[in-house]
This record gives structure tokens, sequence and C-alpha cells, in this order.
């Protein structure tokens, strides 16, 4: 006999509660630093070559393993969700993700 469990009308059914809120800050935080990362780049490529630091090809190579590093970490990421719980994995992804993004941000000013 399989049990199949229904989690997402489980959660619909379920009042507003701190774990809502949470799990929503948590996705948020994710999302802003996703985000920041991605469209400060643009700008600070920019510079990059006009103040012939960088080259259109570098930069184009750079964007190119961002993206490429994004696609292995999410990879990654899901085959220790598997082993570890995704909750955990989540949350030490977001955890480097944002120091990486913050320390990044320092070295740029």
């Amino acid at each position: 006999m399989t049990t199949t469990a229904n989690t997402g009308a489980r959660l619909d059914r379920l009042p507003i509660s701190s774990f809502h809120y949470r799990i929503f800050w948590l996705i948020a935080a994710g999302m802003f630093f996703d985000g920041y990362d991605l469209y400060v780049a643009g700008p600070v490529l920019g510079a990059a070559v006009q103040s012939k630091f960088s080259t259109l090809g570098q930069n184009g190579w750079f964007l190119s393993l961002t993206f490429v590093g994004m696609t292995l970490g999410s990879l990654l990421a899901g085959f220790l969700g598997d082993r570890y719980g995704r909750r955990f994995t989540y949350q030490f992804n977001l955890m480097i993700f944002g120091l990486a993004s913050l320390s990044l941000c320092s070295l740029r000013t």
C-alpha cells in the first residue's frame, strides 16, 4: 500500500504563521542576493572595459562562466539537498552566496 502526501494542499489549509514568514524571508533574501549579483555585474563590467581593466571578450567569458557556475552549483545543491535536506542546503547556500556577494561588494569599492 502506497501513501502519498499532498504537502501543498496541507500548507494551503494552515493559517499563516511564523513558519510561513520565515520561509518567505529566506526565499526573498536568496532572490535579493541573486538579483543583486547579476544586476551589479553589468555596470561593473562596463566600467572595467572603460578603464581598460578588461576587454569585451574577457567580460563575455566572465558572464558565461558565471552562468556555468550557477548551473554546476544548482546541480550540486540538488544532490546535497537529497542527502542533507533541502532546508539545510538552501540555508547553507544562501549563507555562502550572501557572504560572497557582500565580500565582493567590499572589494569593488
